[in-house]
């Protein structure tokens, strides 16, 4: 396992099946807040701010007619289902909106971030 930690297998984005390109990564922070400590005269206050834990920078193999489907699934307001795989089977799995970036026409590769509604659901492998 030591070598397939980080390395991506899958990601499934409402049903549809995307590869992944083999130096694809993703970054993940998985604390729910953003904590920043603030100075007084006395004990530092926390300020904790939710956040979202999304799965950025995602680069997947994406054809013509997927980059069509993913236009409409990035603009839409309605959520979708989010699935990623890892090498050593570990899957998260949640709902919520993707947004796209940049899709290259020579590669086919598009980059994706996975943003869920609540959080992720973790079954570890």
């Amino acid at each position: 396992m030591g070598n397939s930690v980080g390395t991506l297998s899958k990601v499934v984005i409402d049903g549809m099946t995307f590869d992944v390109f083999p130096d694809s990564k993703v970054s993940y922070n998985p604390s729910d807040f953003e904590i920043e400590a603030q100075v007084t005269t006395g004990d530092a206050i926390f300020k904790m701010t939710k956040r979202i834990p999304a799965m950025e920078g995602l680069e997947l193999a994406c054809t013509l007619n997927q980059l069509e489907i993913l236009k409409e699934k990035s603009n839409s307001v309605a959520d979708i289902t989010l699935a990623v795989e890892f090498a050593d089977a570990s899957i998260y799995r949640s709902s919520g909106r993707i947004k796209t970036d940049n899709w290259e026409s020579d590669t086919g590769k598009i980059s994706v971030d996975l943003l869920p509604k609540r959080g992720w659901t973790a079954f570890l492998a």
